[in-house]
């Protein structure tokens, strides 16, 4: 399944399906496909690029391989920014990649697995939305930070304050929201240990 994600209109075809969790007729559909490709196909490492050209966030940039300075700046936490008018229809496509980072979380084997670089561009992308005017799409949005934080310290083995720094500008803009993020992960971390 893996070889897929290497042909030339992998990209175009990822775009188009995500572009479609959007339609009322084909949402589902499209949903339901990408959960049967999830892991098999593609994992958020190789979609990336196109889950951020699709919520029209200029990460697309940052994907390049083995550039240095770009990396660096990818680690840094990000400003959460207002969304643009393009991605107000963007809500399902945060929803499914809430859903999709906890999926993979939760999967045996990831290959190709995020990097720490990789985790904080999708930390990128869930903040790109924080301040959508959607109630649910802000209730995904930090759903999405929450599994990333917990992706980056069971998959990653990063520790948590660290992921957590990665978040502050969060902490910044919506401290109850960063506060409910950590916590959150707190208990989840204890339950699972259990």
């Amino acid at each position: 399944g893996g070889e897929l994600v290497s042909q030339n209109s992998w990209k175009t075809i990822m775009i188009e399906t995500l572009k479609l969790l959007k339609s009322k007729q084909c949402g589902t559909v499209a949903k339901t496909v990408l959960a049967q490709l999830h892991g098999r196909c593609f994992t958020l490492t190789n979609t990336m690029e196109s889950v951020s050209h699709v919520l029209g966030v200029g990460l697309a940039a940052s994907a390049g391989k083995g550039r240095k300075s770009r990396m660096s700046l990818a680690m840094e936490s990000p400003k959460p920014r207002k969304t643009s008018a393009n991605s107000a229809n963007s809500i399902e496509v945060i929803e499914w990649l809430a859903e999709t980072t906890e999926r993979e979380r939760n999967l045996e084997l990831i290959d190709p697995i995020l990097d720490r670089n990789g985790l904080s561009m999708l930390i990128n992308l869930f903040f790109s939305h924080v301040d959508h005017r959607d109630q649910r799409c802000r209730k995904n949005v930090l759903d999405g930070l929450m599994h990333c934080v917990l992706y980056g310290v069971q998959r990653l083995e990063l520790d948590l304050t660290r992921v957590m720094r990665m978040c502050s500008g969060l902490k910044e803009t919506n401290p109850k929201g960063w506060n409910q993020i950590f916590q959150n992960v707190k208990v989840v971390l204890e339950e699972e240990q259990r």
